[in-house]
């Protein structure tokens, strides 16, 4: 037998009658509620989990430990702090804000390479270990003193696809070239441009200042100094690669410039290399960006261009907070509904309607 839509009507209006009167419609809601709260509750305590299709992030960070990366250019909490510390703290916020089924793999450049130290893991369920090996990223860790930023970055953009079809690149670095590039070595980029998405994050100021060298204790003992560069400085990858040649110290790669190298009178500072990374960025397809504070690297990552759709284990906790909320103030509604207090405020806003007509005729002062 079917129930007619009038009938439901005249049940809708009983309920509501309920609400307001203290029947016993008004009890049974007021107990439901209590009731549909506590379950609620009891059934988050027990953390439930399922597969539900999830955005997703999948991210490969990598971080510029050369040192030029030592300079302390920014400022947190009124102390200074070097580019790198800032590069590890804003992919360490950005792990917190990864959903759940994100995927996460880091490297780190020196020379002309990327090191992948960490494959494609789980972000929620490695998150620990992710934190702590980006914590642990240190200057002391690079294999070489050179910087070819072009060379890592191509070479980065190589293996991002590799370790995932999703897989997007974040890539920090202040672009500085060290020794400064021969425009004849420079590598051209193999790839299409956009194929590989993600972000190009020029760390430092644009302020040159002077790179730090740092102890085995990571103190600083002193600054790089001119001489001390053009004496080392050389242009990049010369053209003939003679072992012979290297060992009797004739290759053009180790060949020292003298102090009238033009080139190399500035080498010994470092700021932000916004026009090579910006040239870069047009290059590959990435996003050029500036990290001026280490919170805007999880609204880069987060952002609705770089989300990948698939199944992953999600947490319902969420799902059931919403509603436990819900029933909670419906029972606060329904406990106190007929107190003296609620009952003075609706006479005072009922007072207050009454009177707003009277207040918008213009002309018309409320006595």
């Amino acid at each position: 037998m079917g129930v007619s839509f009038s009938a439901l009507k005249d049940q809708g209006r009983s309920w509501l009658a309920g609400f307001r009167t203290g029947h016993q419609g008004y009890s049974f809601w007021r107990k439901l509620s209590l009731l549909v709260m506590t379950g609620l509750l009891t059934l988050a305590l027990f953390k439930p989990h399922f597969m539900l299709p999830n955005r997703v992030y999948d991210w490969y960070f990598v971080v510029d430990i050369t040192q030029s990366m030592n300079v302390p250019d920014y400022q947190v909490a009124g102390k200074s702090v070097s580019r790198l510390q800032v590069a590890k703290q804003s992919i360490r916020k950005t792990l917190s804000a990864l959903p759940c089924g994100s995927q996460v793999a880091l490297g780190m450049f020196t020379e002309r390479n990327v090191v992948n130290v960490v494959e494609p893991v789980e972000v929620c369920s490695h998150f620990a270990a992710l934190d702590q090996t980006v914590a642990s990223m240190d200057w002391r860790m690079a294999w070489a003193a050179d910087s070819f930023i072009a060379h890592g970055l191509y070479n980065a953009l190589e293996q991002t696809p590799q370790l995932g079809k999703q897989m997007r690149l974040m890539f920090f670095t202040d672009g500085q070239q060290a020794p400064p590039a021969n425009p004849r070595y420079m590598p051209t980029y193999a790839g299409k441009p956009g194929d590989v998405q993600g972000f190009l994050v020029g760390m430092g100021k644009p302020t040159p200042s002077k790179i730090p060298k740092l102890d085995e204790k990571n103190a600083v003992s002193g600054y790089w100094e001119q001489e001390e560069v053009q004496r080392f400085g050389n242009f990049g990858m010369a053209e003939t690669l003679s072992v012979l040649a290297m060992e009797q110290g004739q290759h053009d790669r180790n060949a020292g410039h003298g102090p009238g190298n033009t080139l190399l009178e500035n080498a010994h500072l470092s700021a932000l290399d916004a026009q090579n990374l910006q040239r870069l960025a047009e290059t590959t397809g990435l996003h050029f960006v500036r990290l001026d504070d280490a919170a805007q690297g999880s609204g880069w990552a987060t952002g609705l261009g770089m989300t990948a759709w698939r199944w992953a284990d999600t947490d319902l906790r969420p799902w059931l907070a919403w509603p436990a909320v819900a029933a909670w103030l419906v029972y606060l509604a329904l406990t106190f509904a007929g107190s003296a207090w609620i009952s003075a405020f609706r006479h005072i806003w009922r007072g207050i309607r009454h009177r707003l007509p009277t207040l918008k005729r213009p002309g018309k002062l409320s006595p």
